[in-house]
């Protein structure tokens, strides 16, 4: 084809026909420079179908990511629940002094147990770190997944400073006071020790927040889920 186009315009100049040369010539140049921009437009439409398909690959991933983190939330959030419930049966034996309730001792056992989530966030962390969150132009879209997963902050500050508590209780009071081997029955010392009582208050209220905190985490992922579903 430029074979071609060269030897049309060596014929025109040849038979000095310059005003014909140079239309031609600019003619050709329009042609070449109009293959280009067709051949840039199929470039950019096949760069934006591979970000569509990546985008919508992590869509998918994110999606099922939400789901596995719900069901996390959701077993802590009811465990949380059952524990708090416990205690409450604690505190109303202390409010009353019914030291000798044989439930005392066994319900006891709530004070020292924790539940610890471990979010999965391989996904986001990928779309993070590799830059690839710009996939999404939707600002708004991009924010509500970013604040979706920061939801999981305070569930973890929440867990430590838990975590922190239990040591404390387990290490001064614990060790200090209580014969493990009499636990299975009432004791005469521990119940009534105003550190136990205070214990008792302190993790009713942290369950309480962790409650919170799952339940503000679930209400956040499903919103996201819906914001999937309408892509």
């Amino acid at each position: 084809m430029i074979k071609l186009f060269r030897k049309k315009r060596l014929k025109m100049l040849t038979q000095n026909k310059f005003g014909n040369y140079f239309a031609y010539a600019t003619g050709e140049i329009i042609l070449v420079i109009v293959g280009i921009l067709i051949a840039l437009a199929i470039n950019e439409h096949s760069n934006s179908e591979k970000k569509l398909e990546l985008r919508n690959s992590y869509i998918i991933q994110l999606h099922d990511e939400a789901d596995r983190n719900l069901k996390k939330l959701a077993i802590l959030e009811n465990e949380s629940k059952q524990m708090l419930k416990e205690l409450d049966t604690v505190f109303k034996i202390l409010l009353f002094k019914d030291y000798d309730n044989p439930r005392l001792s066994t319900k006891s056992f709530y004070l020292i147990m924790s539940k610890k989530f471990y979010p999965v966030m391989i996904t986001y962390e990928n779309l993070k770190f590799s830059g690839d969150l710009k996939l999404f132009d939707d600002l708004n879209l991009r924010n509500a997944i970013s604040e979706s997963y920061e939801t999981f902050n305070p569930i973890e500050k929440l867990e430590s400073s838990e975590q922190q508590t239990i040591e404390a209780y387990y290490e001064n009071f614990l060790m200090r006071n209580v014969k493990f081997r009499d636990m299975g029955i009432s004791s005469d010392t521990y119940e009534k020790d105003i550190y136990f009582e205070n214990m008792v208050l302190t993790r009713m209220t942290t369950l309480a927040q962790n409650i919170e905190a799952y339940n503000d985490a679930i209400e956040s992922l499903k919103s996201l889920k819906n914001t999937y579903s309408e892509l």
